[in-house]
């Protein structure tokens, strides 16, 4: 998909997202962004940091162990990481 997405852009920019003056997009902006799409979509208040905990728990539920989620969130304590072990809605299944 990222791919197909720089193909549609005419610049040879080193940014993945960028501004309509061919900037890279400031924080303030991603999370402007992220808390429109949040309230558009209905999910009420969302900021950009629940993306990655989203990632995090995508990855656990895939079966991916928890030293490879760590490495790619870049956490340095596996205590951050283990919070996507504890409530991984697909280690649930049917359990009963």
């Amino acid at each position: 998909m990222i791919r197909r997405y720089l193909r549609t852009r005419d610049d040879d920019l080193p940014w993945l997202f960028i501004s309509e003056r061919l900037q890279p997009l400031s924080d303030r902006t991603v999370r402007v962004i992220v808390k429109n799409a949040g309230e558009a979509g209905g999910l009420g208040h969302v900021h950009p940091h629940m993306l990655r905990h989203a990632c995090g728990y995508y990855l656990h539920n895939l079966g991916h162990n928890s030293r490879l989620i760590q490495d790619y969130l870049g956490h340095s304590n596996p205590s951050s990481t283990m919070i996507y072990t504890r409530t991984a809605a697909k280690q649930f299944e049917g359990l009963f």
